[in-house]
């Protein structure tokens, strides 16, 4: 079923030139709709739908080149007494979608030729925005509403494998988009999901019953990968004759372990009695090399090295639930070894899966999130989780991995990672370099929906990608945990109370003394 053009509120006219991808319109004054609100007008093919992506205004009498406040004053006082003839007026941008009928059957269709001046632009009913916006089928999940209208507006779950960014400022609501998102995934539709919690933010929420919250994330030094024990090591790469050494001794060990060779299953123990028979058999400085890092290994990061940890990967991360890794005691080298073991394991485990028809691997499509995404996946550093997450972006849509990576200063994230986030909400930014570094990795966001990003309030996104059907301007739904707003660990802290709780229990140490010494 189509609908007429006109059947919406007038908002104005098409003036100037047009294209097929946007128009000029001088709004009604009486009738200015806000960015973000979308607006019908004809055209020799049919009925555009398009979206307002910025509104001015102005006035003739009152140009920005005027310099006097007393000839500014003057019209003002003349124009207060003449309101019949205003010369003020209110333009905006219009970006061109779709046709609506296209839109109503399901698809888009590009226009290629551009509406005429002086046609009329309508304001879009309501009733045609809930049949474009609200998804049909059990592939689409809602996360909250059209800024302006109220209407449900959700995504298309089966396009999160061409992965996902999330971008804000701190404080603009990245934390709650992820528990919504990943909330909904993992209750509405039984989805594996894992979440790298760097800060301990989802360590309080009240996930239920299919969560599974991993509060020491650690690795069976068994499905350790030699990349990896070089940088718990931190063996540099230029001494060659340590990694040399390092890389003999660590295959011998596992070779042993896995023929049953080995009478311990501390492997790291092994290793280290492997590097000492290298020492006595003349490899001598590297060797003593090699033990001082094992040394510091063990002192560093033997936490996160457990022989306990299942050695199936799916033991580990469940299937059909929420799995969040707390690295919030881990440094960011611990935190990199944890993120990209996993990554490398699901990757590796879900292509096994496929080739092998189902007989062998990992067998769920999982969703992973990866917070301050800036610290694992830099621009300019070299990381594990870098080098896996590329892998994953390139890769992971085959083996159903979506990646979901999370930052608040998406200027320092790597631009080959972020680039293949096709799909992304972005919540208020304010930064311009920021601004243009997400403008220039992302083909749907234009130079007036980016300058919408520092107005808006917290919760308010920009959702564009492959996921939704159109752009738009998306206030996401507050994260619910038992029926009542989530607490999560992004906000502020309440200073004034922390001081005024620690100044109380000072003051008490400080009068048992006095009491002591007098």
């Amino acid at each position: 079923m189509s609908y007429p053009c006109s059947d919406g509120k007038r908002l104005g006219w098409i003036v100037g030139e047009s294209t097929p991808r946007s128009s000029q319109v001088l709004f009604a004054e009486d009738r200015v709709p806000h960015t973000g609100t979308y607006v019908l007008a004809e055209s020799p093919d049919g009925c555009l739908f398009g979206i307002v992506e910025s509104v001015s205004s102005g006035n003739r009498l009152l140009p920005e080149d005027v310099t006097s406040p007393e000839s500014v004053d003057g019209l003002v006082q003349i124009l207060k007494q003449s309101p019949a003839v205003s010369p003020t007026y209110i333009k905006g941008t219009v970006r061109w979608l779709s046709y609506e009928e296209d839109l109503l059957r399901g698809s888009i269709s590009l226009p290629k030729v551009p509406p005429r001046p002086g046609t009329e632009v309508y304001e879009t009913p309501r009733e045609v925005l809930e049949k474009v916006f609200q998804g049909n089928g059990g592939n689409w999940l809602r996360i909250g509403s059209l800024i302006n209208d109220g209407i449900s507006y959700g995504i298309d779950v089966n396009k999160l494998t061409r992965h996902l960014a999330i971008l804000a400022v701190t404080g603009g609501g990245k934390s709650n988009t992820v528990c919504v998102l990943t909330r909904r995934l993992v209750d509405e539709l039984s989805a594996t999901v894992v979440i790298f919690d760097m800060h301990g933010e989802y360590g309080d929420l009240k996930l239920g019953p299919r969560a599974n919250y991993i509060a020491r994330p650690a690795i069976n030094p068994a499905r350790l990968s030699f990349n990896e024990l070089v940088e718990l090591t931190r063996i540099p790469d230029n001494a060659t004759n340590q990694l040399r050494v390092l890389r003999e001794a660590w295959s011998t060990v596992i070779d042993n372990y896995y023929a049953g060779k080995t009478s311990s299953d501390d492997l790291i123990e092994e290793l280290t009695k492997e590097v000492s028979r290298a020492r006595d058999r003349g490899n001598s400085d590297p060797a003593v090399g090699v033990l001082n890092r094992l040394s510091d290994l063990q002192d560093y990061y033997g936490d996160i090295l457990s022989k306990s940890v299942p050695l199936e990967l799916k033991e580990i991360i469940k299937p059909g639930m929420l799995n969040v890794f707390d690295l919030s005691e881990l440094d960011e080298l611990g935190a990199d070894a944890i993120v990209s073991h996993y990554l490398r394991r699901l990757l590796a485990e879900r292509k096994a899966w496929k080739h092998s028809g189902g007989k062998r691997g990992y067998p769920s499509p999982v969703v992973t999130v990866i917070e301050e995404a800036h610290v694992l996946i830099p621009a300019r550093d070299s990381t594990l989780t870098k080098y896996w997450a590329a892998r994953i972006a390139r890769e992971g849509r085959k083996f159903g991995i979506g990646l979901v990576i999370v930052s608040q200063r998406p200027r320092n994230v790597d631009p080959d990672v972020l680039s293949q986030t096709n799909n992304k909400i972005i919540l208020r930014m304010v930064e311009p370099q920021d601004i243009k570094y997400v403008q220039e990795a992302s083909e749907e966001l234009s130079e007036d929906l980016a300058n919408m990003l520092p107005s808006l309030n917290p919760g308010e996104a920009i959702v564009i990608g492959s996921m939704v059907r159109l752009p738009a301007v998306v206030k996401i739904d507050p994260c619910v945990c038992e029926g009542e707003p989530c607490k999560k660990g992004g906000g502020d802290l309440d200073l004034v109370k922390e001081w005024k709780s620690s100044s109380s229990s000072n003051n008490d140490d400080i009068n048992d003394i006095i009491g002591e010494l007098t």
